[in-house]
């Protein structure tokens, strides 16, 4: 039996429809569970791919973490657009990570690490490129930038490899006195 090329864009369609039925469901049964949603689209994406040959872009993406069970999330990776790549994994453009904490005056966000590129595995939730990046406070007190990078966003662990320069501000600090140089 052969498929013609009307079928498989058909069965390509088919099947997108799908994982944005799937992702609609997911969605209303586990309320901030983004990663489930995010894995479901991204492996019935990735049988579409193997299927027809037609691999898919997925836009805005967004990859939360919660810990212990909190309603709010300690960290979100968000994207412009990801594009399914071997092993699971994403090429993903405009990658932009916010770090927070929550207390009782609310939510601060610590850190922002952005790149223009980078392979995201969202199973493990790490964030990896050697190209450029940048991580600052919200504030204006901290920017480091560096080539090369892995992010392990559940651990809030980043290590930067080349060329690292880090500019650190008095602005952004809350200094009681002013320090003598």
């Amino acid at each position: 039996m052969t498929v013609g090329p009307t079928k498989l864009i058909v069965l390509g369609v088919g099947l997108l429809a799908i994982a944005g039925i799937v992702a609609f469901v997911l969605s209303k049964r586990h309320g901030p569970a983004s990663v489930a949603r995010a894995l479901a689209v991204a492996a019935l994406q990735n049988k579409v791919a193997s299927v027809t040959g037609i691999s898919g872009l997925a836009r805005g993406i967004r990859i939360p973490v919660y810990e212990n069970n909190a309603r709010q999330p300690t960290s979100v990776m968000f994207g412009r657009t990801a594009e399914p790549v071997a092993g699971g994994k994403y090429l993903v453009s405009d990658l932009h990570v916010e770090n927070y904490s929550h207390g009782l005056s609310g939510t601060v966000t610590n850190y922002i690490i952005e790149a223009p590129k980078c392979l995201i595995d969202p199973a493990s939730k790490v964030a990896s490129s050697d190209g450029r990046m940048v991580i600052s406070r919200p504030d204006g007190s901290f920017l480091t930038t560096g080539i090369g990078f892995e992010f392990r966003q559940a651990d809030s662990f980043l290590t930067i490899s080349n060329e690292i320069s880090t500019h650190i501000s008095r602005a952004g600090f809350s200094l009681s006195k002013p320090l003598n140089p």
